[in-house]
């Protein structure tokens, strides 16, 4: 196999994820703003005690945005023989690079939720989740397309 680095990504969230996401950061923002415009900074508790409440109100905002923004991609290296699952929203990421073994197969199975993933497996047997389908159909033909283009075999599992 050539040497060379793999990217794999679905694209952009859907319109309405991104325009979602999008209100509630804004509103983030709007809250944020609002708070230091109309309270003067002083070391006093019940500025601390307002500005904890706030903190508070901030996080629960960036725990409904963030499952409309949050996107995954799967990075390998084949040079180094190493592996990321990398979470992004935006520009921002955070993903941790691991190493792996040759890597064995591209393979499909259903699970117990009656979805489809697609895993990559190496030749330690360490599973690389990286895609889950609705229809069996669909994983199969991504399956396969990923294992062409990866140069490992395919196999199909129900």
């Amino acid at each position: 196999m050539e040497k060379k680095n793999v990217i794999i990504s679905f694209g952009k969230r859907s319109i309405f994820s991104r325009l979602l996401s999008a209100v509630f950061y804004a509103i983030m923002v709007y809250v944020l703003a609002l708070f230091f415009l109309n309270n003067a900074f002083e070391f006093t508790e019940k500025y601390f005690i307002s500005f904890l409440h706030l903190v508070k109100f901030e996080l629960i905002l960036i725990g409904f945005a963030l499952p409309f923004s949050l996107s995954v991609s799967h990075h390998f290296k084949f040079d180094e023989m190493m592996y990321r699952k990398y979470y992004y929203v935006g520009p921002f990421g955070y993903g941790v690079w691991q190493k792996f073994k040759k890597l064995d197969r591209v393979s499909t199975f259903l699970n117990s939720r009656n979805e489809c993933e697609v895993n990559i497996w190496d030749i330690r047997n360490n599973r690389y989740k990286i895609a889950v389908f609705n229809k069996i159909d669909d994983a199969v033909i991504y399956g396969r397309d990923l294992a062409e283009n990866i140069e490992i075999k395919f196999k199909e599992r129900n």
